[in-house]
C-alpha cells in the first residue's frame, strides 16, 4: 500500500516538476530571447492567464485572459489575438506531451513492463501527435492517453489509476499549455512589431 502511494506521489511530483522546468528552461527563455520582450514584461502579461489555467485546469477558460494580455499588455499584432491565440488554445498542448509521456511510462512500470527503445520512440511520437487532439477541459490529456498506451502495448486500464490523482498534475500541465501559447505568440509576432 505504501509503495503504491509513494509511486503515485512520485508521478505527481515528476509531471509537475517537468512542467515547471519546461516553462522555466524553454518557454520563458524563448519569449525573452526570440520574442525580445523583457522577462518581467512577459511574466506579468502571462500571469493572469496562468492563474486561471492553474485554478480552472482549462486552456479554454484562460482564453479571454490570454487575449487581453496579448492585445493590451504585450501590444502584439491583431492577428495574434484574433487568430493565433484561439488556434493555439484549441490545438497546442505542450503540457499534454509531458503528461502523457510520463503517465505512460508510469503505467508501464506499474504493470512491470520493460520498455525498449522502439516502444519509447512510439510513446514519444504518439504523445506528440495525440497532443493536438487533447480537449481544453480539465483532465483532457488523460483521456487522450489511451491511444498512446495502445500504441506501446500497455494495458489501458492503467488510465483509471491516473484519473484519481490527476488534479495536481493537470494544473501544472494546463499552466504549461497557456505559457506555451503566450510564448509562441510573442516569438511569432517579433517580425511584425
Amino acid at each position: 500500500m505504501h509503495s503504491a502511494a509513494g509511486a503515485l506521489i512520485g508521478y505527481i511530483v515528476i509531471v509537475s516538476g517537468l512542467c515547471v522546468a519546461f516553462m522555466g528552461l524553454v518557454l520563458y527563455p524563448a519569449a525573452v530571447i526570440f520574442g525580445r520582450v523583457s522577462l518581467r514584461e512577459f511574466a506579468l502579461a502571462t500571469l493572469p492567464a496562468q492563474s486561471i489555467a492553474f485554478r480552472g485546469r482549462s486552456s479554454l477558460a484562460a482564453l479571454p485572459a490570454m487575449l487581453e494580455s496579448v492585445t493590451d499588455r504585450l501590444k502584439l499584432p491583431p492577428a495574434m489575438g484574433s487568430f493565433f491565440i484561439p488556434l493555439a488554445a484549441s490545438m497546442f498542448r505542450a503540457g499534454a506531451g509531458i503528461g502523457q509521456t510520463v503517465g505512460v511510462i508510469f503505467i508501464a512500470k506499474l504493470y512491470g513492463i520493460d520498455l525498449g527503445a522502439a516502444q519509447l520512440m512510439t510513446i514519444a511520437v504518439t504523445s506528440v501527435v495525440t497532443s493536438f487532439s487533447v480537449p481544453g477541459i480539465p483532465g483532457g490529456s488523460i483521456v487522450v492517453m489511451v491511444p498512446v498506451l495502445m500504441a506501446a502495448g500497455i494495458p489501458i486500464e492503467g488510465v483509471g489509476i491516473l484519473l484519481g490523482v490527476d488534479t495536481i498534475p493537470d494544473m501544472f500541465r494546463t499552466t504549461t499549455n497557456v505559457t506555451g501559447h503566450m510564448s509562441a505568440a510573442v516569438v511569432l509576432s517579433r517580425g511584425e512589431r
